[in-house]
């Protein structure tokens, strides 16, 4: 239990370290990957907090190998859902992660586009020679998206797991995905809240589907918004009237 705990600790410092290494990136490999200064930095950010998802990883199957093996799989997608009439998870009976997985995609993906779209999208447009860069959108989505899932989510879930009951264990996890994003995209005080709610609704994801796919698809998808409109702010111009 008190290896758990340290490793935990660990974790929570790593989460910490990304707000260091997004603007340091470049110190911190210096040799060119790409061209385009931007996307090089992007680049360079995910490679190395890729490597500290490994790692996280690693540390976690040391010392909670039982919990690792129980939880690092795509997992029952169908499984059943523990109601929380609360927030509107209030499942019919025959409805299960299935389908809550897929209607709340939908939802926080929306929600989250409404907060981007209003921060970073409105008023600008990209350029026909910057689309072909799009590609890079979906790349940097799905490794940011795994980083995340796997430092934030699962090693939460997994380190937790039968030393404090599951509701107490999302909890957690909407804390320290919440508050690290007051100096995310969206941040401040909106951020906390959409970040600490999905940090808590994909924790629940894994822990009662005892699988990463809900937890990993949802946060992919608002990757791509969010990366989009991150995108845009770094090329898009200002739409001219008339």
């Amino acid at each position: 239990m008190l290896l758990r705990i340290i490793v935990l600790l660990v974790v929570i410092g790593i989460t910490w370290s990304l707000l260091y290494i997004k603007p340091n990136a470049k110190k911190i490999l210096q040799r060119p990957f790409l061209t385009n200064a931007y996307l090089d930095v992007e680049l360079k950010y995910q490679v190395i907090t890729l490597l500290l998802a490994f790692l996280t990883l690693v540390l976690v199957f040391i010392v909670a190998p039982t919990s690792f093996q129980k939880y690092f799989s795509f997992g029952n997608i169908s499984a059943p859902v523990m109601p929380v009439p609360a927030i509107g998870i209030s499942p019919a009976p025959n409805e299960t992660w299935l389908q809550i997985g897929i209607n709340f995609a939908v939802i926080i993906s929306v929600v989250t586009f409404i907060f981007i779209y209003l921060q970073l999208i409105k008023g600008k447009r990209v350029s026909q020679e910057n689309l072909r860069l799009f590609f890079w959108i979906i790349i940097f989505a799905l490794m940011n998206s795994f980083t995340e899932e796997m430092i934030t989510r699962f090693s939460v879930v997994a380190l937790l797991d039968s030393i404090i009951p599951l509701s107490y264990i999302y909890l957690v996890s909407a804390f320290i995905f919440g508050t690290v994003h007051y100096f995310g995209t969206p941040g401040k005080i909106p951020g906390i809240l959409l970040a600490g709610f999905l940090g808590w609704f994909l924790a629940k994801s894994i822990g009662e589907t005892q699988g990463i796919f809900w937890a990993w698809t949802i946060h992919f998808l608002q990757d791509v918004v969010i990366i989009t409109g991150l995108f845009f702010q770094q090329f898009a111009q200002t739409k001219k009237n008339g």
